[in-house]
């Protein structure tokens, strides 16, 4: 549990985004990089609830990481349904299952009025003993694990927001058309230097280019083996019209997608200063975890009755032969970057907004706190 003692007085921490703002023409935004210091999942939703609603600043955020599915660094919270928090790891399983029959490996996370009953397969999820979290924003219910790719970007209604230096309308179709122009850089870059590599190592050969890759992704049929095409030597990317199936990340309804296929989960949540926007890309994930979740009643037109599997799409796939899942988050701070004046921020300075405002995090969470862990209906 990190120590309150050495923590630094607000105004310190607060005093450069102010400077920020009046020698940039760039809008601010204050950035907060989470990897590898080790916050559960509960602790990353109540940070971000807490930034939302209370940052006395009232800033732009944008936030990245990966997170421990159960484990917390801070918080004292613990579902009394886990029958014990601290076992150990089978080291030699790819996804970090439990050796002793509890699914430590990921978390189920609801959206705040989703309904358990009809979103969560509750006897599979309670065998398993699986840790369920009520988050504060909308939208659907799904499986994380040390492979989801979080990235939250907080907005202001009275802070310009697009690259046009318009403010964004906090509806949720706005949010989600502004999210992805942010977005669809990162993956049109990554394929452009996919491209560029094969170039270089001199693999391109007259007319199509395929690149392999294993397991089902954009929306192509079949199994193992299925290729990417890439456009002929010279040719440009693709605006949407062409025929080449290299991934092409798109907006369909309320996803992001690579074809006919789901590539993360997005949820919002809209407050009288603003609104926060949350994504889980799926860099990889356990086949096995998706047992935790029914088929929605509700879902966009474009899935139809498909199964988890069917429906989604790992990144790993057509990405991991050429990045790294944290290439990810260094790939959307360039983008970030192009638009907003970035301030770097830490886990530090956020847990001074918490204490100054509420006495600790643990008491930010303890009360007005909306993210909650579930308890199985009986």
């Amino acid at each position: 549990m990190l120590s309150t003692t050495s923590l630094i007085p607000l105004r310190r921490v607060l005093s450069p985004i102010r400077a920020a703002s009046s020698t940039s023409t760039k809008h601010p935004m204050t950035w907060l990089d989470l990897r590898g210091i080790g916050l559960s999942a509960l602790e990353r939703l109540s940070l971000e609830e807490l930034l939302l609603r209370h940052d006395p600043l009232n800033r732009c955020w944008g936030i990245v990481g990966c997170h421990e599915p159960v484990e917390n660094r801070i918080l004292n919270a613990s579902p009394s349904t886990l029958r014990n928090s601290r076992q150990s790891v089978n080291k030699d399983d790819a996804y970090g299952h439990e050796s002793c029959g509890s699914n430590r490996s990921c978390a189920i996370i609801l959206g705040i009025g989703g309904k358990m009953e009809k979103l969560v397969n509750i006897p599979a999820a309670k065998r398993d003993d699986v840790f369920i979290i009520r988050r504060f924003s909308g939208g659907g219910t799904v499986v994380v694990d040390h492979n989801s790719l979080w990235t939250t970007f907080i907005g202001r209604n009275d802070a310009p927001m697009s690259s046009s230096g318009e403010c964004i309308k906090p509806f949720p179709r706005e949010i989600m058309s502004w999210s992805a122009d942010l977005f669809n850089p990162v993956f049109r870059n990554w394929n452009e230097k996919i491209i560029d590599q094969m170039k270089q190592n001199g693999t391109r050969r007259s007319g199509r280019q395929t690149l392999v890759f294993a397991g089902k992704s954009c929306g192509l049929s079949g199994g193992v083996g299925e290729s990417l095409i890439l456009p002929p030597k010279d040719a440009p990317m693709s605006n949407g019209k062409s025929n080449h199936t290299i991934p092409m990340f798109q907006l369909r309804e309320n996803d992001y997608v690579f074809g006919e296929r789901k590539v993360g989960g997005n949820a919002q949540s809209i407050v009288n200063t603003g609104f926060l926007h949350h994504t889980s890309f799926l860099w990889d994930y356990d086949v096995s975890n998706m047992k935790y979740l029914n088929i929605p009643e509700k879902r966009p037109n474009y899935r139809g009755d498909r199964s988890h599997d069917d429906f989604l799409v790992k990144l790993r796939e057509p990405y991991g032969s050429f990045f790294r899942k944290n290439d990810f988050f260094d790939q959307v701070k360039v983008i970030a970057g192009l638009t907003y004046c970035l301030e770097e921020s830490s886990l530090e300075d956020v847990l001074v907004i918490a204490k100054e405002k509420f006495g600790s995090l643990q008491h930010w969470y303890d009360g007005s706190c909306r993210t909650r862990i579930e308890s199985y209906h009986d």
